[in-house]
């Protein structure tokens, strides 16, 4: 029997970073659901709802980097739980504020350390001087990425409005 080559994409650093974020999220997201019972994406809602406010929802959506539909409905499910409370503004009715709850401050405050000691844990995984450069060097990536997906989404629309002209 031959012998069984891995895929071609394992070997590419994408590949490489991606799977180690996934098992990062993977590992991070079990022990909030076994010991908080909230998601990820809640508490890096309450993180940043905690940093910015008095903010709206859709500044947070802006700051995650995520669709205002999803952000909604984890500040909904944070509302809910009592975490966080929405002010509506005076001058738009429309519009609220987000912040956090007493109840909110004190919950971010024990996933904070939880996440502060993960962070020791895989910090010990590395020589004293490899956790910086890694930081450092993943910054460098993610500044060539975020390049990269701004040259698809101009070349996207390039295309589009290509197609459109010739429909």
């Amino acid at each position: 029997m031959a012998e069984r080559r891995p895929p071609a994409f394992r070997s590419l650093l994408a590949s490489q970073i991606s799977s180690t974020a996934d098992e990062l999220r993977k590992s991070v997201t079990l022990r909030l659901r076994r010991e908080h019972d909230v998601s990820l994406a809640q508490v890096r809602t309450l993180a940043l709802i905690e940093y910015l406010q008095p903010v709206r929802l859709r500044d947070v959506a802006l700051d995650a980097g995520a669709d205002k539909a999803q952000i909604s409905r984890v500040v909904s499910s944070l509302v809910e739980r009592g975490y966080v409370v929405r002010r509506a503004l005076a001058k738009d009715a429309r519009s609220a504020h987000l912040e956090l709850t007493d109840s909110g401050r004190e919950k971010l405050g024990v996933l904070v350390k939880l996440m502060q000691e993960r962070d020791r844990v895989l910090r010990a995984a590395l020589q004293a001087d490899e956790a910086d450069s890694l930081t450092a060097l993943l910054a460098r990536i993610r500044g060539t990425a975020e390049q990269l997906a701004l040259d698809e989404e101009r070349l996207n629309r390039s295309s589009e409005a290509t197609r459109q002209k010739a429909a």
